[in-house]
């Protein structure tokens, strides 16, 4: 156990999330308490670690496990620059009592790169930015310059699409043929439903009235990109597919977007006449994910295909003339050892696709995975399993010339994991990189985002010269299909109030 006393309710959030990333198998409890009760809590019985922390207008005094620490500064309570304080006086503390270094040093947030693309548009140098990194948030000089060849990589794919003008669009297809163990989305296995024939036309009903929605509030801008996300579009019927692609076609400008992308993911649900739909609408990128090559992982991970699938599906999509193929990887899928991510990468080497991207598992709170790890106990995970993971598809990029040009963490609020949440990072080939990838990590552009459970963010206004946007202003549509359904119009309405900046609540 690990008990967190402090005596203010100030940067809990931050607070919380530095302590699950030196106890990332522990969820802590947190007490707010007085002075003296911090002062005076002790632990007799030495089962759990005591974290302490008094915070004050000028100091913040923090003590574990006999190491204690003390900084006087002049910062004002409540501001940024109080908080990076707070959290660097921490992670010293428990640095040193539990003798472990976080490859992300302070950073817990879900876009590090943030950080460093600010300092890169500022016009600061590769090696100025490492160096921030690595002093301010005790980065690793590995992770420091992954970074900023991140944030490098994205300034120059963000100045190139003109995002400043633009707007981009998502489409969620909440459908799957079967729900993998460690999926955390809202999506449905079409399988079990009842009637699911007859649910999708409906759903397909309601993208087509949000989608004429957004054409109108944003008919002014151009598009910039096209994202039809999951679950798994492509288990949608020929039939299906084809009148979501018209549905898409007739309500924004394809030819003119510089991506337009979908996700045909899982292998079993691809084939030749969906593959055709999707090229005939101007289809520019596709997702062919494996997750791994293992086929009895596959099989313990709840998905019906095989490796030898996903190499036919591949190269199903390569004669359908598709020149952008991504393939997204897991690292730490249970069972897997680096031998086994090894033999993943070795095929995925043998396909050449023109991107892909390696996903850290993180256990989430909606999983599958979460419930059996529960029963089966979190235990500490001895080593770096995942990290070593990571390093080798680092290599592999590096050895077959891709570069990484975007990045982002998971959170793990349930705080179950069997290593500290590290990154997942895109890596492409020149000129193959995801635009839409890109700009939803950033938050540098307005995302519509259409369907059960999509999440749109307004970015406005954005001055081009200035380092960042003056805010992102979000708002969800419901997630159960069958209430997004039922309930279109008042999202659509939501939409509106939504992109004219007035309150949705």
């Amino acid at each position: 156990m690990v008990n967190i006393y402090c005596n203010s309710n100030r940067c809990e959030y931050d607070i919380r999330a530095l302590v699950m990333a030196f106890f990332p198998y522990i969820n802590p409890c947190y007490h707010i308490t007085g002075d003296n009760d911090i002062k005076e809590s002790n632990n007799p019985d030495n089962e759990s670690t005591d974290i302490r922390i008094s915070m004050y207008e000028r100091s913040i005094d923090i003590s574990c496990d006999g190491i204690e620490k003390e900084h006087v500064f002049c910062e004002e309570p409540d501001t940024k620059k109080y908080r990076d304080e707070l959290k660097r006086l921490l992670y010293s503390v428990l640095r040193e009592a539990t003798g472990e270094e976080l490859m992300w040093g302070t950073l817990t947030g879900v876009r590090p790169s943030k950080l460093a693309l600010k300092r890169i548009l500022s016009g600061h140098s590769e090696i100025q930015v490492t160096e921030y990194m690595k002093k301010e948030f005790f980065c690793s000089e590995k992770k420091a310059s992954l970074c900023t060849k991140v944030a490098e990589k994205e300034a120059e794919i963000l100045k190139k699409a003109g995002f400043y003008k633009g707007y981009s669009v998502y489409i969620g297809i909440p459908f799957c043929p079967t729900v993998c163990t460690y999926c955390s989305f809202s999506s449905m296995q079409v399988s079990d439903t009842d009637k699911s024939d007859e649910l999708i036309a409906r759903y397909i009903e309601a993208i087509e009235k949000e989608c004429r929605c957004v054409r109108e509030l944003f008919s002014e801008k151009r598009i910039t990109g096209i994202y039809v996300g999951g679950g798994t579009p492509t288990v949608l019927s020929a039939k299906y597919l084809s009148r979501l692609m018209d549905i898409i076609c007739s309500n924004f400008d394809v030819n003119s977007a510089e991506e337009f992308t979908v996700e045909a993911g899982r292998p079993d649900t691809i084939n030749e006449e969906k593959l055709e739909i999707l090229k005939r609408a101007g289809v520019t990128r596709i997702s062919v994910n494996p997750q791994t090559m293992n086929d009895n992982t596959l099989i313990e991970i709840g998905r019906k295909h095989t490796a030898e699938q996903t190499i036919y599906a591949y190269n199903l999509a390569r004669s359908a003339g598709f020149d952008n193929i991504n393939m997204d990887i897991i690292a730490g899928l249970a069972g897997e050892n680096t031998d086994d991510f090894s033999y993943t990468m070795d095929r995925i080497c043998e396909l050449e696709p023109d991107s892909f991207t390696v996903h850290s598992l993180v256990v989430k709170r909606a999983s599958e995975y979460r419930r059996i790890k529960e029963a089966d106990g979190i235990k500490k995970y001895n080593g770096r399993r995942i990290e070593r993971m990571l390093d080798i598809a680092a290599d592999y990029a590096y050895r077959n010339g891709y570069e990484p040009y975007y990045m982002y963490r998971q959170k793990n609020k349930a705080g179950l994991s069997e290593s500290p949440v590290l990154e997942n990072v895109g890596y492409a080939k020149a000129g193959k990189e995801s635009v839409y990838n890109v700009i939803i990590m950033e938050e540098k552009q307005t995302v519509a985002a259409i369907g059960a459970g999509a999440q749109s963010k307004l970015v406005a206004p954005y001055d081009p010269y200035a380092d960042e946007v003056t805010g992102v202003i979000r708002n969800s549509n419901v997630k159960n299909v069958f209430e997004y359904i039922d309930r279109i119009d008042e999202m659509i309405e939501r939409k509106k109030r939504w992109a004219y900046g007035q309150s949705i609540n």
